[in-house]
């Protein structure tokens, strides 16, 4: 039976624990929470490195060292393993050689103890000294983790706020931001995921490693992940660099999303970049549309993530609505569509495809996996069907808004 090492510590404030840590391993250790910020360390004589020294006047760990540590994958070992994990000297960001353990509550991560392996090696049975003190920083740091619950509880309704609307004065939503000790700096936008028949607390859970990277604001609504995007410079970005910077971010997030679910099964949408808080609501609404429009013509719409590259697909709510008061039906495309269901064809998929790839036969016949000389006679059928001529560009522009509204429903 495995010996409890902390068993005579367990009325112990925490930082007397950090205390018997560092006196087990005969190193310094410091106790981070979840945002990186120092909650107690032990003594360390005159064998402390710059990043812990950093670390300790700063009371957070530097941003140069988090960053190299997420860059190196150090926190993504941390996310996905419960053993402790072994870190290489980084002499340019001052930081020596460390063995680091993330604080885990079931699947929830509370927070980190970093050993700085200084004063002598540490082996496999300092490993299982890291483990069993981790479980015992667990009931401590969910103690301290009462409040910060509550004040992330509080940011939560102020981004459904932000989201929603009804503000009339930007100052007083940058003040609360301040109040809430929550950075949210212009230009920003908003981005929703979405995976079929998945949940948003499921899509958090996936994409955290790179949520806490990014130190991205982010909220779970139903099925959908809805994230506030800014760029990591702040006021000293461009709209430009903010929409660079959110397609290299959500490409991450697709890999991510395509090696868990299989592709095409996520939909992601984000509105137009937008330079107050006060206008979130509007990228917010820009972005739900999107992912209405996506789940409507997933092929279609694929390779599009922002609102800005919809085209005509922005407008077909609309134009399906006008069609509706009208009483509007293309009758051209009626008696192709009879055509397939008296004779078992498929021939409003091939004008469909057709346009799709702008006319370009080689590429629509690829497309269709069928000969060339096949496609020509096919057109030629549709032609002759729908008594047209689809070298005419009205129609085309016409048909291939109709074939797509009448993919609405």
């Amino acid at each position: 039976m495995q010996q409890n090492l902390f068993e005579q510590y367990q009325h112990s404030d925490i930082d007397e624990l950090a205390d018997v840590i560092g006196e087990l391993l005969q190193n310094p250790i410091t106790i981070e929470d979840l945002d990186h910020r120092l909650i107690a360390y032990s003594s360390h004589g005159d064998s402390t490195d710059p990043a812990r020294w950093s670390t300790i006047m700063g009371r957070r760990v530097p941003e140069t060292v988090l960053a190299r540590l997420w860059k190196d994958g150090v926190f993504q070992q941390l996310f996905s393993q419960k053993d402790p994990v072994h870190i290489p000297e980084k002499k340019e960001i001052g930081l020596g050689k460390r063995v680091a353990i993330a604080i885990r509550r079931g699947n929830d991560i509370l927070g980190y103890i970093w050993a700085q392996e200084v004063n002598r090696a540490l082996t496999s049975w300092d490993d299982e000294i890291l483990r069993q003190a981790a479980k015992e920083a667990v009931p401590r740091l969910l103690q301290r983790q009462g409040k910060r619950k509550a004040e992330q509880d509080r940011q939560k309704e102020f981004l459904w706020e932000l989201l929603l609307g009804g503000h009339s004065e930007e100052t007083k939503l940058q003040q609360k931001a301040i109040n809430l000790h929550m950075k949210i700096v212009p230009p920003l936008m908003v981005c929703t995921i979405e995976v079929l028949e998945g949940k948003g607390e499921q899509l958090h859970q996936l994409l955290y490693p790179l949520l806490m990277r990014d130190k991205m604001y982010s909220l779970t609504d139903g099925s959908q992940l809805i994230l506030l995007l800014q760029h990591p410079k702040g006021q000293a970005a461009t709209e430009d660099a903010l929409v660079t910077y959110s397609e290299q971010f959500l490409g991450e997030c697709m890999s991510k999303l395509t090696d868990k679910f299989g592709k095409g099964k996520a939909h992601i949408g984000c509105g137009r970049p937008v330079c107050s808080l006060i206008e979130g609501r509007q990228s917010y609404q820009e972005a739900l549309q999107m992912n209405v429009i996506k789940r409507l013509f997933p092929q279609e719409t694929e390779r599009i993530l922002r609102f800005q590259q919809l085209g005509i697909y922005r407008f077909l709510p609309q134009i399906k609505s006008w069609n509706k008061e009208q009483a509007y039906k293309n009758d051209q495309l009626a008696k192709l569509l009879y055509y397939d269901q008296e004779n078992q064809t498929n021939l409003t998929e091939t004008l469909e495809v057709f346009l799709d790839h702008v006319g370009k036969v080689n590429r629509t016949a690829a497309h269709l996996h069928i000969h060339i000389n096949t496609l020509s006679y096919r057109l030629k059928r549709i032609e002759e069907i729908m008594q047209i001529d689809l070298d005419d560009p009205n129609l085309r522009y016409s048909l291939y808004i109709d074939l797509k509204v009448m993919k609405l429903g």
